[in-house]
């Protein structure tokens, strides 16, 4: 029987252990764009800088801050990601063309090269690369998991938990543990 305290004492340290090495993948899909000369240069539409503007404030209730932004060298993320560094600031903001040319292998590459020390890592890109990578990682697991699977809208975000090292993520090591939407229904109180 003293074996059993130091047992279950070690079991709940090791599930101490493991929540405080959970890590925060949130994968993005631009906010809605307007026309442009090449798909590249196209900006934000005024509904679309709405809409950045409030996935930024879902985001903000839903983690404090991020350690590592990388954001698409499309006008579109780069103009999505804007609201998200006010809100968030984080650490490191890094514009990488393997997100907008590269597909979900590329940004999974991008998000394995993350250091150990980074707990949320936050990824402005496109369909159906945002959805594709989430479903693949969450490996169809959670509810959520099977709905991103099917696309995701313009500022959508899926919010990913990691138990795994960055470097050792693969499909099935992360579950969707929330979808956001950003909420734009007019103040009617008035």
């Amino acid at each position: 029987m003293t074996e059993t305290a130091p047992r279950a004492a070690a079991a709940a340290s090791s599930t101490a252990s493991a929540a405080e090495e959970a890590r925060i993948l949130i994968l993005i899909r631009h906010a809605r764009a307007a026309a442009a000369a090449t798909d590249i240069e196209r900006p934000l539409s005024d509904s679309g800088a709405a809409q950045a503007q409030a996935l930024a404030t879902a985001l903000s209730m839903r983690v404090r801050s991020a350690d590592l932004l990388i954001v698409s060298p499309a006008e579109r993320a780069r103009q999505t990601s804007q609201p998200i560094i006010a809100r968030l600031a984080p650490e490191r903001t890094l514009v990488e063309e393997d997100v907008y040319f590269g597909g979900g292998r590329a940004v999974l590459d991008l998000v394995r090269e993350t250091g150990a020390g980074a707990r949320t890592v936050v990824v402005v890109g496109h369909e159906p690369t945002t959805s594709e990578l989430a479903a693949y990682l969450d490996g169809g697991v959670t509810d959520l998991g099977r709905r991103v699977s099917y696309g995701m809208s313009t500022a959508n975000a899926a919010v990913l938990r990691v138990d795994s090292p960055w470097g050792a993520l693969t499909g099935g090591a992360a579950q969707v543990i929330d979808f956001l939407t950003p909420d734009l229904t007019p103040d009617r109180a008035k």
